[in-house]
């Protein structure tokens, strides 16, 4: 847990670093399918595999409340933000908790978490697809000019 609670916490401010410098879609691709992989190395939990999983599932998991937020706000403006923001960390809350029950019945039924993991790798390969599909941001960063471009005239 304090490898995943560290990784969550990398995972967020790396996450905050590669947005302000990349398409988030494309941030999130990479994001998302990170937690794959560590599904993958938690499977075959041999040596140092599943710490590596552990640590890839963290960051992952750790960009997806920040994503949501910095995505809310280039797709939707700041407008009404705060209520938008509210509708999807509320449809997050409850992908988590009910992610978190079929897991448990997954492994009851098949005596393995594997079904589970693959269940939500197929769910994160969605939403990949899914933020590839939004399209240019609506609402751009608008930065503040230099102050030489500034004092320029615009030309016609």
């Amino acid at each position: 847990m304090g490898i995943f609670g560290l990784a969550t916490l990398c995972g967020r401010l790396l996450a905050g670093y590669l947005v302000d410098r990349f398409f988030a879609a494309y941030v999130a691709t990479v994001l998302f399918l990170a937690p794959i992989a560590g599904f993958a190395f938690l499977a075959n939990a041999h040596g140092v595999l599943p710490t590596i999983g552990v640590t890839l599932l963290g960051l992952g998991l750790g960009t997806e409340i920040d994503l949501i937020a910095f995505l809310v706000s280039r797709y939707f403006g700041q407008l009404s933000f705060g209520q938008l923001y509210g509708y999807c960390f509320m449809a997050f809350g409850f992908g988590s908790s009910g992610g978190r029950f079929l897991g448990g019945y997954a492994y009851d039924l098949a005596h393995s978490y594997n079904p589970a993991m693959i269940g939500a790798s197929v769910a994160l390969v969605i939403a990949v697809v899914l933020v590839n599909r939004l399209g240019p941001y609506v609402y751009p960063v608008q930065r503040a000019m230099e102050p030489e471009l500034a004092a320029q005239p615009a030309v016609s």
